[in-house]
């Protein structure tokens, strides 16, 4: 039924038609037949129930997990990056938030991504913030087991704690955009990291320890901005930042790429539903992106071939 609701997503069709446009091959190649060979379809509202009531938003969210942990597991990639993208309503839409950045009615995808491979999304309204979705992407991510060497944003969730959440959880690098009137905080400077050390000595504080030990013991004692001004001041320093950071440019390419694959905005939706179908047709992109890297395609985002 999973795999019937990709072929849905891929063709952009109702329940019904979907599955009025399968062939007899395709009903065979998804599994659609009894023990006598006869074809077995669903009709269009069993798919619907399946995946609106059985399945639920507990369970797209489980499914996406699980896809996102084989993705991570069959990737190379060890820099993930984390950005927004609309997801457009109609303009006469009396439940979507008008952004007047996009200038448009939508509500949000916050996704992760690692390398150009999507991991994890969430939903949100229209005019959320973004910074407050990064430490459900950093949970996330850490029980999937990644194995990261960096994790690059914008300047939207520039934050103290952002830069040591993702530091400490993910072990690695936060590359977050700063602005350019940034300044080194000097309560971030080695010499301070030292003081708070030395002064929380009683709580197992020890000065002579490598600075990562040092910091880890400052963020389990509660001094978690003070990490992140030291790893922001790291940032500032670092000659190689804006190379690491010009990366995190493929965000829009893929975000507009599954937009053109799959059904991507929240028009026709009903408000109460949009949560959900937006998370399904991300995990039916999700699932087009595993079966390129399980067949090992060179070609990727060359999808077709599979419908």
């Amino acid at each position: 039924m999973i795999k019937l609701f990709v072929v849905k997503c891929f063709r952009q069709l109702s329940y019904d038609k979907t599955i009025s446009s399968l062939t007899e091959e395709e009903a065979i190649l998804l599994s659609f037949y009894d023990e006598n060979g006869q074809i077995k379809l669903p009709s269009g509202g069993t798919l619907h129930h399946f995946m609106k009531y059985r399945l639920g938003e507990k369970g797209v969210n489980e499914i996406m997990m699980l896809i996102g942990e084989k993705i991570l597991k069959l990737s190379q990639e060890k820099e993930a990056k984390i950005d927004s993208t609309p997801l457009e309503a109609s303009r006469y839409d009396k439940h979507a938030d008008y952004n007047p950045h996009y200038e448009c009615k939508m509500d949000k995808a916050h996704i992760t991504m690692v390398g150009t491979y999507p991991i994890f999304m969430t939903h949100t309204k229209g005019l959320s913030g973004d910074s407050p979705e990064l430490i459900d992407h950093i949970e996330a991510l850490k029980n999937m087991n990644a194995n990261l060497e960096f994790y690059s944003a914008d300047g939207g969730y520039d934050s103290f704690l952002n830069h040591s959440d993702i530091w400490y959880n993910l072990n690695a690098k936060p590359i977050i955009s700063y602005a350019s009137n940034a300044v080194i905080n000097q309560e971030g400077e080695e010499e301070r990291i030292d003081h708070w050390v030395n002064k929380k000595w009683k709580l197992g504080g020890d000065i002579h320890a490598p600075m990562e030990n040092k910091l880890r013991f400052l963020y389990e004692i509660g001094r978690k901005e003070q990490v992140g001004m030291y790893l922001r001041n790291q940032n500032i320093r670092d000659e190689t930042f804006d190379d690491q950071y010009k990366k995190r440019a493929e965000c829009e390419k893929i975000h507009g790429h599954i937009k053109g694959t799959v059904k991507f905005d929240i028009r026709r939706v009903r408000n109460q539903s949009r949560k959900l179908y937006s998370l399904l047709s991300f995990i039916a992109y999700q699932l087009l992106v595993l079966t390129e890297m399980q067949n090992k395609v060179e070609d990727k985002n060359s999808f077709g071939r599979y419908f």
